[in-house]
């Protein structure tokens, strides 16, 4: 029985080609823009372009999903541009039902979605950033929401930031008590977390932009927390810098274009590491 089981529980490994900020609405490269697929599964991790730009953000989407087998994406702040919060939600839940993308877009708007054939559990969301008292002011002047997101204001974003956590844990959480409750000869479910806004302060941004006062508006520190037990990787975008690294046994990674013109290379390096440089064909292995 217990190697009928053990047949009956072989999984193939995941594997995901992550990118994000590609700011496809930055000379409308939406329908210029190729990706070559380097993994069965694209993750979209914010800031693709805005949805206010329907149709153009709708082909861009038919070419990957024909490519790929899902393609996971969480909306970015940049997705909400020229639309109210609720607005853009909306049109994200079109774009999911849209049948030429034949059911292969995954929103992750809080999502969890188990990966077929696999131990692997996606769990993700937006995550908006928590931004203390005492850095509101610069905040609300420097970051560009406030005024693209009709009505939005740092008390949305706080409570946004709230309800994904909020969200987030749970999951997390429900995983791990079933991974300690399974039945012997079961395979524990793994955790991968998308999210845009990044989940420490350290390691996720430019060290020139870390001291910023506004830093608050592109991440929080949450890797510390003990809750994540199960979770083995988290992609993030947000703070247009690529990089890798471990914290507390989760790997932490991002590989973020950036704002980059029709006809332009990609942004250069900011340091002479491999690690910091967008890479079209990045995996992440799980």
């Amino acid at each position: 029985m217990n190697k009928i089981r053990w047949l009956f529980n072989q999984t193939r490994p995941s594997t995901f080609q992550i990118l994000s900020d590609l700011h496809l609405e930055v000379g409308q490269q939406y329908s210029s823009f190729i990706i070559p697929p380097s993994a069965p599964y694209l993750i979209l991790a914010g800031d693709i372009g805005r949805l206010i730009e329907y149709e153009l953000y709708l082909e861009f989407l038919t070419k990957q999903t024909a490519q790929f087998e899902k393609v996971f994406l969480v909306l970015g702040n940049h997705e909400f541009y020229g639309l109210s919060l609720h607005a853009g939600l909306k049109r994200a839940q079109k774009l999911e039902k849209e049948t030429v993308l034949n059911g292969n877009l995954v929103l992750l708007h809080q999502r969890r979605f188990d990966v077929p054939h696999s131990d692997i559990t996606v769990l993700g969301c937006t995550l908006w950033s928590r931004v203390p008292q005492d850095a509101i002011e610069s905040v609300r002047m420097r970051v560009k929401d406030f005024e693209k997101i009709e009505g939005w204001t740092v008390g949305d974003h706080n409570a946004s930031h709230d309800a994904d956590l909020t969200w987030l844990r749970y999951q997390a959480s429900e995983i791990q008590q079933g991974n300690e409750s399974r039945v012997k000869g079961d395979r524990a479910r793994s955790i991968l977390v998308v999210t845009h806004h990044a989940p420490s302060m350290k390691g996720t941004s430019s060290p020139a932009n870390v001291s910023n006062p506004w830093s608050s508006a592109f991440a929080t520190d949450l890797l510390e927390d003990t809750s994540w037990g199960g979770v083995k990787a988290w992609v993030f975008g947000h703070t247009h810098f690529t990089t890798q690294f471990e914290r507390n046994g989760i790997t932490v990674i991002s590989n973020q274009r950036g704002y980059v013109l029709p006809g332009s290379q990609a942004r250069k390096r900011v340091e002479r590491d491999d690690r910091n440089v967008f890479d079209l064909k990045k995996v992440l292995h799980v």
